[in-house]
């Protein structure tokens, strides 16, 4: 019997962590807001995203827009939290998050020494 493979490691009260797969796969910010709501959970609309999470409806078409034309708004940094939990994963703070070269560990253990 075949095993089957998940798209992403699930967790029920907070958005699922993207395979490392997809964090190097995305070559740009564009790229992996994209993939991140390729990923979504829930496969609701665009529409549905603007209503539920009070955005533009144009700002989301921009976002999510296949062409990287400069003209082009990108997902601003203080809607990345509302958008990670509207698509039911964390890959856009993943990958920003490995720009930076930064580990979960690394984290924890600079707050355990500012504490």
């Amino acid at each position: 019997m075949d095993q089957l493979e998940f798209p992403l490691l699930g967790r029920l009260n907070a958005p699922s962590v993207a395979p490392e797969q997809w964090v190097r796969y995305a070559k740009t910010y564009r790229d992996v807001v994209r993939i991140a709501w390729e990923l979504r959970r829930v496969k609701h609309s665009k529409a549905d995203m603007a209503r539920d999470c009070k955005f533009h409806a144009q700002h989301i078409s921009d976002w999510l827009a296949k062409d990287d034309k400069p003209r082009r708004r990108s997902l601003p940094g203080d809607c990345i939290t509302k958008f990670n939990n509207y698509v039911g994963n964390t890959l856009v703070s993943q990958w920003l998050a490995r720009g930076d070269q930064l580990t979960v560990l690394e984290e924890i253990t600079a707050t355990k020494q500012v504490a």
